[in-house]
């Protein structure tokens, strides 16, 4: 191969051949630039979706607080990827695995809270939500060397 073409065409070979050394390495800072408004996001989200939860747990309306719970998991649930997607900090990765390990049973402790609420099952809810409560504090703990504050999960209203 002769000409601008051919050499176009051994650099473009090369090039997908040999990594670059010259890509920026992901550190703690920039992962928490890029999950932060991820984060942002879905916190609000999850805000509206559990707005009047304490409301009706005095109430005893347990079939729309469990209705509540379920929808929190289902949103919850798909910020998961999203974070997924984000590479870990080099040398964090098995420190971000367990974050997310910690947030998979978080949603899974989230809507069985829920399911139990829409059953009226008050004590195996409000044990659920203990559990949940524990999950989004061993997720904090794992998290708190990023310094993210939209990614710390608070108490949720179980009364």
């Amino acid at each position: 191969m002769k000409g601008p073409l051919g050499t176009l065409a051994i650099a473009a070979a090369l090039l997908t051949a040999v990594p670059l050394a010259h890509a920026e390495e992901q550190t703690r800072e920039t992962y928490k630039a890029q999950v932060e408004p991820i984060c942002e996001v879905n916190r609000e989200a999850n805000e509206r979706i559990m707005d009047g939860a304490q409301k009706r747990l005095n109430k005893r309306e347990y079939v729309p607080l469990g209705k509540q719970f379920v929808r929190l998991s289902e949103s919850f649930g798909k910020v998961i990827p999203k974070l997924a997607a984000v590479p870990a900090p080099v040398g964090d990765e098995h420190r971000v695995e367990r974050w997310f390990e910690q947030m998979r049973l978080l949603k899974t402790r989230l809507r069985r809270t829920g399911k139990y609420y829409k059953e009226e099952q008050e004590i195996k809810a409000a044990h659920e939500a203990i559990l949940a409560e524990r999950s989004g504090i061993a997720a904090n703990n794992i998290s708190i060397v990023f310094k993210v504050r939209n990614c710390r999960f608070s108490r949720f209203d179980r009364g």
